[in-house]
């Protein structure tokens, strides 16, 4: 991108149409967006580059002075991992009034521990939209739920998204498509949960990948509801089964807690529901999400029932 500085800040401000995609040693490197790239994004990191992409990198300093000190004004949806985050995030994108971020990379490394001073400008980045009225709402990794009160004090109007699944669906999900992800984040994740004075003395080489699972199913469960308690008026819980039961029913109760004006009626609802969330075009409904998790049972039922086990250790009964 070549910019004048004066129309890079413009450019900056105006819309959401430059993203901050990462950091690099110049500042932040944004990439150009329209809102149409926005809807079809699974993910907001490198899989959005091309050999067409227009990006451009920003120093700190520019953009700290050009972003007004002003509350942000963005929602979010926190999940347990394996809950339909991104089927309801696209689903809520269909509505004007919001702009549907899914997992920005530089709230990953937030979640990491860096650049956590950048926060607030990234917050006030990242509540731009495209039209007056627009609100941006924020589909985190899972792993954000470690800063989820962070982001919610940030952002002081900030409603959020609570989605849920029980333990042993859970299993069966994550067992059969990240199992990678659970042996990544165990340690991570261990450490929050012995913060809540659960599980201590466990090691997470002691775990089996079913167990880890387990681990990573409560971690995140008792997160969520912390953060539930914590923010009563703010939060709402969902069950992501019931929610697939009822699901126009399950949109309008999302979009009323969100505060948006429009409802289900004023979106392709069955398209989406009827593909693939990360990977829209591919058929994918609930009952091909029925099928493939009794698969998953039958495939992984011993690390399931190791799971299942771990968690009565822990005082814990499936629901």
């Amino acid at each position: 991108m070549t910019f004048s500085v004066d129309q890079l800040r413009q450019a900056v401000l105006a819309s959401a149409a430059l993203f901050p995609l990462d950091v690099v040693a110049a500042g932040v490197r944004f990439v150009a967006l329209t809102e149409q790239d926005y809807r079809a994004a699974s993910f907001l990191d490198q899989r959005l580059l091309g050999p067409h992409s227009r990006v451009g990198d920003v120093p700190w300093k520019w953009l700290e002075d050009w972003c007004p000190e002003q509350p942000p004004g963005c929602d979010f949806i926190f999940h347990v991992s394996h809950a339909g985050s991104t089927l309801i995030s696209r689903l809520v994108g269909e509505v004007p009034s919001v702009l549907a971020l899914r997992e920005p990379l530089l709230l990953r490394s937030i979640a990491r521990g860096e650049h956590a001073d950048r926060l607030g400008l990234l917050l006030r980045l990242w509540s731009r939209g495209f039209h007056p009225g627009q609100r941006p709402v924020i589909k985190a990794t899972s792993h954000a739920n470690a800063i989820a009160a962070r982001l919610l004090d940030a952002v002081p109007d900030s409603r959020a998204v609570l989605l849920e699944v029980p333990v042993e669906t859970f299993l069966a999900a994550v067992l059969d498509g990240a199992p990678g992800d659970v042996r990544g984040g165990a340690e991570s994740r261990l450490r929050r949960l012995q913060a809540f004075g659960r599980a201590t003395g466990q090691r997470v080489e002691e775990l089996s990948i079913g167990e880890a699972a387990a681990m990573a199913w409560l971690c995140e469960s008792l997160s969520l509801a912390e953060l539930a308690r914590d923010y009563p008026g703010r939060t709402k819980r969902f069950d992501f089964d019931r929610f697939l039961a009822d699901v126009p029913a399950g949109v309008d109760r999302v979009l009323g807690h969100l505060r948006r004006p429009e409802r289900v009626a004023s979106i392709d609802w069955r398209t989406i529901v009827g593909c693939y969330a990360k990977q829209p075009g591919v058929p994918y409904d609930a009952a091909t999400r029925a099928r493939l998790l009794e698969q998953s049972r039958l495939q992984h039922h011993e690390e399931i029932d190791r799971g299942l086990a771990w968690l009565a250790r822990h005082g814990e009964s499936p629901r």
